[in-house]
C-alpha cells in the first residue's frame, strides 16, 4: 500500500501480454507503480501480499476468471477494502451488471481511451480515500475523522467530553455466536449513538467508529453524563437480548481463556469512560485520558460509566 510520497500502485491482471505492457508503460508515465498479474490465481495472490492501491481485472482470465477473482477478493478481509476496476473487451451489459454484483467498482471497454483510463483511476482512488475514513461496518466517521473533530472543538474552545465506549469481553460474543452476530451488535450500538445524537442535541454531538466494538462520542459536557446513561439503558434492553437465552438466564458463556481452557465469561457489559475538555490540552492527551476512563469503568463486572474519575453508574 503507497503511503506518503510514494506512488500510488495499480494491479494489473490481464493474460494479454502485449495488453499488460502497454498499459504498465501508460501507467508509469502517468505517475503509477505497477504490478501485473497473468492469472487469476496470481492476482489474488499479489493482491494480498502487495495490497495495491487499485486493481485492474480483465474478466476472460485464464484459471480462476474475473468474476470468480473479484469475489473472492471482496470475501478476504486483507482485500475486501481495495477499490477494483473491470477492464474488459465485453461489451454486453449483463457482464458489466455481473462484475458490479461480484464487486467491483467501476469498468473501462477495450479499446480504452489513455487519458480516459487515468481520469477514472484518479477518480476512483479519490473516492477510495473518502470512503477509507469511514468504517466500512457502520459508515461512522473513523479514526482519522475523529481527531479532526477533536482538535476542531478543541481550537473552539468550546466545553465538551470525550466519551469512549465499547462491550466487556466482546471477543467472547464473536467466539460463541460467530462474527456475523457480532457485527450485528456493532451495528446496533452505532445506531443507538446516532438516536442518542438526534436525541440529545443534533447539531452538537459527533459520532465515531474507533473500530471493532470500540465508539467515540463528543457532546456538550452539560450533556455527557444524561447521554451516557441512556446509551447504557438502550444497551441492555436491545442489545443484550442478542445473547442466546440459556446465556442470559446463566449469566456467562462458556469460553477458553488464552491456555486453552474453559471458564466462565461474564456477559458483555457497556463500559464508557469520559474525558472533558480543557484548555491546553492536545488530541493525544485527551484520547489517552478517554481511554484510561474506560478501563477503569470496564474493571466493573456490570455495565457502569466513568467521566473524569467519578462513577455515574
Amino acid at each position: 500500500m503507497s503511503e506518503g510520497s510514494h506512488l500510488p500502485t495499480v494491479l494489473i491482471a490481464d493474460d494479454d501480454p502485449n495488453v499488460r505492457f502497454l498499459l504498465s508503460d501508460t501507467l508509469t508515465r502517468a505517475g503509477f507503480a505497477v504490478l501485473t498479474a497473468d492469472n487469476g490465481h496470481s492476482l489474488i495472490q499479489i493482491a494480498q501480499d502487495q495490497l495495491p492501491d487499485i486493481i485492474l481485472v480483465d474478466l476472460m482470465l485464464p484459471g480462476i476468471d474475473g468474476y470468480e477473482a473479484i469475489r473472492q477478493l471482496r470475501n478476504d478481509t486483507r482485500t475486501a477494502h481495495l477499490p477494483i476496476m473491470i477492464v474488459t473487451a465485453r461489451t454486453n451489459p449483463a457482464d458489466v451488471v455481473i462484475g458490479f454484483d461480484t464487486g467491483a467498482d467501476d469498468y473501462v471497454t477495450k479499446p480504452y481511451n489513455d487519458a480516459e483510463l487515468i481520469a477514472r483511476i484518479r477518480s476512483l482512488l479519490r473516492r477510495t480515500t473518502k470512503r477509507s475514513v469511514r468504517n466500512p461496518l457502520t459508515g461512522l466517521p473513523g479514526n482519522v475523522l475523529i481527531a479532526e473533530e477533536i482538535r476542531y472543538r478543541l481550537q473552539k474552545g468550546d466545553a465538551f467530553t470525550l466519551l469512549y465506549l465499547d462491550v466487556n469481553e466482546f471477543k467472547a460474543f464473536n467466539d460463541a455466536y460467530g462474527f456475523a452476530r457480532g457485527d450485528q451488535v456493532i451495528r446496533l450500538i452505532a445506531q443507538l449513538c446516532e438516536r442518542a445524537q438526534q436525541l440529545f442535541a443534533p447539531q452538537s454531538i459527533f459520532v465515531g467508529h474507533v473500530g471493532g466494538d470500540d465508539f467515540v462520542i463528543l457532546c456538550p459536557t452539560a450533556l455527557a453524563a444524561n447521554l451516557s446513561l441512556w446509551l447504557v439503558t438502550q444497551y441492555e434492553q436491545e442489545v443484550l437480548p442478542l445473547y442466546d437465552e440459556a446465556d442470559r438466564q446463566r449469566g456467562y458463556l462458556i469460553g477458553y481463556d488464552r491456555a486453552g481452557n474453559l471458564h466462565q465469561i461474564p456477559i458483555g457489559a457497556m463500559a464508557i469512560g469520559g474525558v472533558s475538555s480543557r484548555p491546553d490540552v492536545t488530541v493525544d492527551e485527551l484520547s489517552r485520558e478517554a481511554a484510561a476512563m474506560k478501563h477503569e469503568a470496564k474493571a466493573f463486572a456490570t455495565s457502569a460509566v466513568i467521566i473524569d474519575h467519578v462513577r455515574l453508574r
